[in-house]
């Protein structure tokens, strides 16, 4: 075997076992969100625990994300994923085994931490394991991370089908393999030269994330107007002000958010804005039209989801496949926009008879389209950031897209509630129905949407009810859609820009591929030398402000 087919295959396996690491992400929420009614009622949590139970393992991971990546910029990137990996797994078997609301609680804390390590730094080391096939790599990640996430999530729905305690088993035997993957094979990666740990910074990006996506999270059921959604929402965002001058003024940032004076950088988040809200969208208001309308089964709403993650698989593939041909990147982004954008006024259209077909050539159309645009963003998170704080810039790709998720679903959820409330009320009135009746046709509606008995109620009235609410809800979902195609298009216009921008900046020679200085500037061309040059981690090659320890590092995955 020549030495360049060893070393191509040897990156395989490293980028298998970086996705292997990054499957806990995909697989947690999966199986919290199938196992925690189960837990709650075996438990006796209240409405209010169980609610904070669903979470807690989300706030934990916003809370952990960018601090887990400083102290792998710190104590190395592999080891701290790798201690990620073992967390996680223990918080698995904590939950799985609680005797208590309070430990499951616990565990599930611990988990969240755990899974921020592990994920972020997964995404991190594609760096070291690949410097020179960013591109082709992350779109290798993204698209195996999203095909397991077929297969565990049908494994985890099996297992959980035994009891709520084996679902939580399933991402500590995930855990467990992916460590053992991820022991060989993989180099060590680290900042050479560092401050003093930034407290300030990571405690107050910690608060900001967490009062802002916990604060969203309750908007959907609570109102915006409501004290759960404006207090947290106003410490988080005090918290991120701080967080944004601290950052600025330090010495040695944990974030340097100067670095997105890169126009790149810059139109990235908004671009990771954009496609996150769209996921936002279809997994959770599509999954509720076809339940309360067209009254899908769990097991449907799953299988009727399925091309559109196969259709992901195929976008990240093919995203790497053209950016590693340098297909200009504003190109394929202009690309992706439209079609995200097109998928959800096309959504717009639904009737209360509208066959399954109609969604799922959306579906597809955007999740190839979806991965477009991750990919793309994904490797200026990568490859642009100083080597020394590589751990932590790709971790806050997460921490962008959790927000954004969670911004999607509290937005989307009012605006569908909303017009839904008013809609009904409307039809109240058209109808003459007393205000003293609306509480019963209401329950009659919310009995039929549960699947609950509805022997007490006349037939032909429940027919004649549902029909009127299901008219009102897909107006409501139509209307949804539409609105948030506006967001969409407002982030797209805002990536636009900024790719432009970039875009004059390379054609004037102020703007290079390759990292950048703590300032914001290309590393390049402060140097003076090539962008080749600059600090990308290496494994077995030291650069300025980074060291690497590990065998040579190929030029590419097969993939």
């Amino acid at each position: 075997m020549s030495q360049s087919s060893a070393t191509r295959k040897g990156t395989t396996a490293a980028m298998v076992a970086l996705t292997a690491a990054s499957c806990l992400q995909v697989v947690d929420p999966t199986a919290n969100n199938i196992s925690v009614v189960g837990a709650s009622s075996e438990l006796g949590m209240d409405a209010a625990q169980r609610a904070f139970a669903a979470s807690i393992g989300t706030l934990a991971l916003a809370a952990a994300i960018l601090t887990t990546g400083a102290l792998g910029d710190r104590l190395g990137r592999r080891k701290v994923m790798l201690a990620g990996l073992l967390v996680a797994g223990a918080g698995g078997v904590i939950t799985a085994f609680a005797p208590t609301t309070g430990v499951f609680m616990l565990g599930r804390a611990v988990t969240g931490i755990g899974i921020a390590a592990a994920f972020g730094l997964s995404f991190a080391l594609i760096r070291a394991v690949a410097p020179d096939a960013i591109p082709k790599s992350v779109a290798f990640w993204l698209a195996g991370q999203t095909a397991a996430a077929l297969v565990l999530g049908v494994l985890v729905g099996w297992v959980a089908g035994f009891g709520w305690r084996f679902g939580y088993l399933v991402l500590p035997a995930v855990a467990v393999i992916a460590f053992l993957m991820c022991m060989r094979g993989l180099p060590e990666a680290k900042a050479d030269k560092v401050g003093p740990f930034d407290y300030v910074g990571l405690s107050s990006v910690a608060i900001a994330l967490v009062g802002i996506i916990y604060g969203l999270s309750n908007a959907g059921n609570a109102g915006w107007g409501s004290s759960t959604v404006i207090i947290p929402v106003l410490i988080g965002l005090v918290a991120m002000a701080i967080f944004i001058w601290w950052e600025a003024r330090v010495e040695f940032p944990a974030f340097p958010v100067k670095l997105f004076k890169d126009p790149e950088l810059a139109g990235s988040v908004a671009t990771g804005f954009s496609f996150n809200m769209w996921q936002a969208v279809v997994m959770i208001q599509l999954s509720m039209l076809w339940q309360y309308v067209y009254q899908y089964q769990p097991l449907q709403v799953s299988l009727g989801q399925l091309p559109m993650n196969l259709a992901m698989v195929v976008g990240a593939t093919v995203a790497g496949r053209l950016l590693a041909r340098k297909l200009p990147v504003i190109i394929l982004l202009s690309a992706g926009h439209l079609m995200l954008i097109g998928t959800l006024v096309m959504f717009g259209f639904s009737t209360t008879t509208t066959p399954y077909i109609f969604f799922a050539i959306p579906m597809i159309v955007g999740g190839f389209a979806r991965m477009l645009n991750e990919t793309t963003m994904g490797q200026y998170f990568v490859g642009k950031p100083p080597a020394a704080l590589t751990g932590s810039m790709a971790s806050s790709k997460t921490a962008i897209g959790q927000t954004s998720f969670a911004l999607g679903t509290a937005l989307s959820t009012t605006f569908l509630f909303g017009q839904y409330g008013r809609g009904i009320a409307e039809a109240f009135d058209n109808a003459n129905v007393e205000p003293s009746q609306q509480g019963y046709y209401t329950g009659m509606i919310e009995t039929y949407v549960s699947g609950g008995d509805m022997s007490d109620y006349d037939s032909e009235q429940v027919q004649t009810v549902v029909d009127q609410a299901s008219d009102v809800f897909v107006s409501s979902f139509n209307g949804t859609m539409f609105i948030i195609a506006g967001f969409l298009t407002v982030f797209a216009i805002i990536s636009t820009l900024f790719f432009m921008k970039a875009s004059r900046m390379r054609k004037a020679g102020t703007l290079v591929d390759g990292p950048l200085t703590l300032d914001g500037r290309p590393a390049a061309l402060v140097g003076g030398g090539s962008a080749e040059a600059a600090d990308v981690d290496r494994p077995g090659e030291s650069g300025p402000g980074d060291s690497a320890d590990g065998p040579a590092s190929p030029p590419s995955p097969a993939s």
